[in-house]
């Protein structure tokens, strides 16, 4: 700490500094080292080591233990970490991402970096532990104070000079949308600052976590509605971690290349560079920013929630196949993206769904096979946060929709020239929400997008016999109406609310953002808009960023109406465009029977070899393919599920428990005769109707067995069906545990332990023969 204080550079700057504000040089010193000492970190091992465990304990109270990584990823990172200092650009979508990295990298040992973080979160405890583990707490707020700033400079300074490591968030704040947001400079004017000044090459590595479900998210989306956020403190903490005691599935985290300051051409920055600048700060954290997206995993959750946003209610057949296009146009753009990659689809989704309904995001109306999947219309913003955190992977697709339906709208003569355009149009008008690649790479991209679309694209295009929407057929979802509606509308509300205000009165930002939600609160309950997450601040925020960024700001004589109007116009044009594509996209019928092969499992699994040898044998339903279901079509025990769920309802009888497990007794004592077993089981269950056990086969099968079919036995299913074959599940399971898992296969044909019914009601008898041991090889003839 004396050594910082006392170097000779810092005091000659602090002398200038006091100089330049007319105080005394002795009060210049006295105020850095507060602010010094305020920042000034050292690591500790005991103290790092308590902190990694304290972390980890923390992560593992909701989520999976295991942090999903790329390991190639891994490899690369130790060793750059041995050549140079690295820092760490991170997104920020929670408390917990500091979290994440550091356990990330003790668990492969690799060096705990310094941290950046806002000193709101030195509180008792979490100060004491960060001060000793490299925890640097700074201000939220120090523009115009001259000294904090070369503190700030010098401490970054002292830590590159010494080739240490160090992690922050480019967004300086959370995202409360679930995309990136507008990234803050400061940090990274200093450390870019250091890094020139130094002899340390230091390497700048892009880092996105990503999460099934986020903690913060309830909090966050009540804020970007206008509630105050909570202050942090020693018991907001406590309670913080308290929340964590669910089940929220797993964290994803992937490292992207070195980004090199010198080579921060391929993003786009929507704003003009300050060219004087060297290097260009803003130009370099947009390059930083685009890189980011590109190594974003995505998360089945995010893709649920996309999917359920473009229609009101969904069946969970109509999901798969939603995601599957999703996830596919996804791996179209970059492979190993997708986080349950290799996984069965049913069991990706059904995982998803249990985390979604639970957390109040998603609600299921009805059961079985005919339950449809809607969001819970207060969480509206909680499913948006969730979709936005895949939407850099889906822009693409949302402006070739609108560009293709416009000229479609327009009957445009030159068709090529005008899908460009168009294209480039929307580019502009939504520059502050997606961080784009520069335009030669972003012309690139779209007609890789097309070309996944449809070949023959160009060819349509310059047919003026052919409708240019014909590109977008087999299409199950509207791209543009789950991407661009909400900014559309958020635009819409900015554009109204600015024709309001007096152009002699000089606004602030907070002003004309209370302006504008008030307008826009009436505008969604005169029906003038329909999306209610478009009026939060997140979303209204960007549009006064464009709004600015048009010069449509009204000031001084000139009220801008004209503009104004004519801004709302074109984006009532567009809403208008979605809805066309959403009537042309509804007309579009799908004749699939089944789900491909190659769709049934998330893209990255290893399980289609298994189908080569099936595909490339003898067709005809004389050959049979036979399945048993317990730890052969599902990783399980069905019989365990179904009892579990069947007690917990509550309506399972004192007669039917004691059946239940006096048969498990005596099969447990060395007695294995199944036929007795399930006697013993069938007397319990005697004068209970059939209609009961039905609707507990269809809850057990959604909520645990449809997710625990192995990929392999679909993949192996869904050949033998391609081919012709007779397949058939043979279990000693009953039809309530076989059938919901038959129709998801496709398996038409089942033999299982039936028990005997009159009048739809249970006798208490088992239908001979027992379908186990003889009698399954006699069922299986």
């Amino acid at each position: 700490m004396e050594e910082l204080i006392n170097d000779k550079r810092f005091l000659d700057n602090l002398r200038l500094i006091s100089n330049n504000l007319n105080i005394e040089f002795d009060d210049a010193v006295k105020e850095a080292r507060i602010y010094l000492e305020e920042m000034y970190t050292d690591q500790h091992p005991i103290v790092r080591s308590i902190g990694v465990r304290l972390a980890q304990f923390i992560l593992e109270r909701g989520y999976e233990k295991t942090i999903d990584v790329n390991e190639a990823e891994i490899k690369a990172l130790a060793k750059l970490m041995r050549r140079h200092p690295v820092a760490f650009v991170m997104t920020h979508k929670t408390y917990i991402d500091m979290f994440v990295l550091g356990v990330t990298l003790a668990q492969y040992g690799l060096p705990i970096p310094f941290i950046f973080g806002g000193i709101n979160m030195s509180f008792l405890g979490m100060k004491e532990i960060g001060k000793r583990s490299g925890a640097i707490f700074i201000r939220r707020s120090f523009k115009e104070n001259f000294i904090y700033k070369a503190c700030l400079r010098h401490f970054i300074k002292s830590i590159v000079d010494k080739g240490q490591h160090f992690m922050w968030a480019i967004e300086g704040t959370r995202s409360r949308t679930g995309k990136l947001v507008w990234p803050k400079m400061g940090i990274l004017k200093y450390i870019m600052e250091a890094d020139q000044a130094s002899r340390k090459d230091v390497k700048y590595i892009p880092v996105s976590i990503v999460y099934d479900l986020i903690p913060d998210v309830d909090e966050m989306t009540k804020e970007a509605r206008g509630k105050q956020k909570s202050q942090e403190s020693l018991m907001w903490f406590i309670n913080y971690i308290r929340k964590m005691d669910n089940k929220m599935g797993k964290i994803s985290i992937r490292f992207g290349e070195p980004t090199e300051i010198e080579s921060s051409d391929n993003a786009s920055n929507p704003e003009t560079v300050i060219v004087n600048k060297k290097p260009q700060i803003s130009k370099f954290a947009f390059e930083i920013l685009h890189d980011i997206n590109k190594v974003t995993p995505v998360t089945t959750s995010s893709l649920i929630c996309t999917a359920l946003l473009s229609k009101f209610a969904l069946t969970k057949k109509a999901v798969e196949q939603n995601v599957i296009e999703l996830m596919e146009m996804i791996e179209n753009h970059k492979s190993d993206t997708l986080v349950s990659r290799g996984q069965s689809i049913s069991q990706s989704i059904q995982s998803s769904l249990n985390l979604l309904s639970q957390s109040n995001v998603v609600q299921q109306i009805g059961n079985g096979l005919t339950a449809k999947f809607s969001i819970v219309p207060e969480n509206y913003l909680t499913a948006t946060y969730y979709s936005n955190m895949a939407v850099h992977h889906l822009y693409h697709r949302a402006f070739i929709e609108v560009a293709l339906a416009k000229i479609h709208v327009d009957k445009s003569e030159n068709r090529i020239f005008d899908f460009w355009q168009s294209i480039m149009a929307l580019r502009d008008q939504f520059k502050f929400e997606f961080f784009y690649s520069n335009k030669a790479n972003f012309s690139d991209e779209i007609e890789i997008e097309l070309n996944f679309l449809n070949p023959n694209w160009e060819k349509i295009l310059m047919s003026p016999k052919k409708d240019p929407l014909s590109i977008l057929q087999g299409q199950k979802m509207v791209m543009s109406q789950v991407v661009l509606s909400t900014y559309i509308e958020a635009y819409k509300v900015v554009a109204k609310a600015l024709q309001t205000l007096d152009p002699k009165r000089k606004y602030e930002d907070n002003q004309l953002l209370t302006t504008c939600l008030f307008v826009g609160e009436e505008m969604h309950w005169k029906g003038e808009i329909h999306r209610v997450e478009s009026v939060s601040k997140p979303f209204i925020t960007n549009g006064i960023r464009l709004a600015k960024n048009r010069n449509a700001i009204p000031s001084g004589k000139d009220r801008k109406i004209k503009k104004l109007k004519q801004w709302y116009k074109e984006l009532d044009e567009m809403s208008n465009i979605i809805r066309v594509i959403q009537d042309y996209t509804s007309q579009v019928t799908d004749t699939k029977a089944i789900i491909p092969i190659n769709r049934n499992i998330v893209p990255g699994t290893k399980a289609v070899g298994l189908t080569e040898q099936i595909l490339n044998g003898e067709k005809g339903s004389h050959i049979g393919a036979f399945f048993d279901l317990d730890k052969t079509l599902i990783s399980g025990f069905s019989a365990k599920e179904f009892f579990a769920t069947r007690l917990t309802s509550g309506k399972m009888t004192p007669k039917e428990i004691l059946a239940q497990l006096s048969g498990v007794l005596v099969y447990a004592k060395g007695k294995k005769d199944f036929a007795g077993l399930a006697a013993i089981s069938a007397k319990g269950v005697k004068g209970i109707k059939e209609e009961a056990f039905i609707k507990i086969g269809e809850e057990v099968y959604m909520k645990h067995l449809s997710n625990s079919i192995y990929p392999e036995s679909r993949a192996l299913v869904d050949a033998h069906l391609s081919m012709g074959h007779t397949v058939a599940i043979v279990s000693a399971a009953t039809p309530y545990q076989v059938k919901p898992i038959a129709r998801d296969l496709g398996i038409d044909h089942i033999m299982c332990t039936e028990m005997e019914l009159e009048d739809d009601t249970f006798t208490g008898n088992i239908v001979d023969p027992p379908c186990w041991g003889e009698g399954k090889a006699k069922a299986g003839v």
